[in-house]
């Protein structure tokens, strides 16, 4: 692709998968141990129902209303600590991280190619989400530094400079510091970078740093590395507060957030972590809380997070 990614994020908007790891446990009973997405590309029948009943509409729905996408290739949890506890050995990582990404291009070329589509005029952008080392809600080792966070990242991505990915994203952070060493590590290697952390219903970080604070220490610490900051993983009733006061006091900070994927149901996530069953919210009025915020708040991005489908990106792109 011949234009930079950041000229990219000037020319067009984008939208985003949505939950796809709820999506398979909940909706297509993909069993999908520890949650690592990436095991949907060891079984062929399974990824086939994924792109045709999922994938092939979220395709449809940025086409169609000329948005770019950011498609994630499933590598949330292809990572060390997680492949072991899968019971696999830590050799698997590069090829797990380079299939998914060969995968999830080729379906986005077959599909373009299906539709009459091309780079030029729908660009998607094939994104390793990386996820933290822990639990996505909660610190578990508040002493894990920028510099461990660097060298326990880096096999990740190296494998997926590798394998060309476009794009990757520091997703569901819970600390400055892990945040941090992943854009170093990314930079390392060549690799555009976007922060995107979570937030709790109060709107701070679940180590309880406010959003903005988040945003200015991993700007100094990284001399200003990241593309710019999402946030994922939580309601906009749980994002707004904290963005309308920015806008109010004019925080600097602000105009270096440019996107939001949002959770489908209200919950915080103590409450979605103990729910056995699949919480979609009001798909229409979710769908217009986005639409608002992103005209509200001048988004690049926008998209879906745990419990949204196809049907939540269609109705915030209507």
């Amino acid at each position: 692709m011949d234009t930079t990614i950041s000229e990219l994020f000037k020319a067009h908007t984008f939208i985003t998968n949505a939950g796809t790891e709820t999506y398979l446990a909940f909706q297509q009973k993909f069993e999908l141990p520890e949650f690592c997405g990436f095991l949907v590309h060891e079984d062929e029948s399974a990824w086939a129902e994924l792109e045709k009943n999922y994938l092939a509409p979220i395709l449809k729905t940025a086409a169609d209303n000329n948005r770019g996408l950011l498609l994630d290739a499933l590598v949330w949890r292809a990572q060390p600590d997680f492949i072991s506890k899968l019971g696999r050995t830590v050799t698997e990582l590069g090829p797990i991280n380079k299939r998914a990404v060969a995968i999830t291009r080729t379906a986005v070329d077959r599909w373009r190619a299906d539709n009459a589509y091309n780079r030029d005029n729908f660009p998607v952008l094939i994104t390793a989400d990386i996820g933290p080392r822990g639990d996505a809600y909660q610190v578990e080792d508040p002493s894990f530094s920028s510099h461990a966070a660097y060298e326990y990242h880096r096999p990740q991505l190296e494998a997926l400079a590798g394998a060309g990915v476009d794009l990757v994203c520091a997703l569901t952070m819970t600390t400055v510091a892990e945040s941090v060493g992943v854009a170093q590590a990314a930079e390392a290697f060549g690799l555009p970078v976007i922060v995107s952390p979570t937030v709790e219903t109060d709107g701070k970080l679940p180590d309880g740093t406010p959003l903005g604070l988040f945003i200015e220490q991993v700007d100094c610490a990284t001399n200003l590395a990241p593309l710019f900051y999402m946030v994922n993983c939580a309601h906009p009733n749980h994002l707004l507060p904290t963005l309308e006061a920015a806008r109010q006091n004019r925080d600097g900070w602000l105009s270096r957030f440019r996107g939001f994927r949002a959770n489908a149901s209200v919950k915080s996530h103590e409450e979605l972590d103990n729910s056995p069953e699949l919480d979609r919210g009001d798909v229409v009025e979710l769908g217009q809380q986005m639409k608002d915020m992103q005209e509200r708040y001048k988004l690049s991005v926008i998209g879906g997070c745990c419990g949204t489908d196809h049907e939540h990106l269609a109705a915030m792109t209507a």
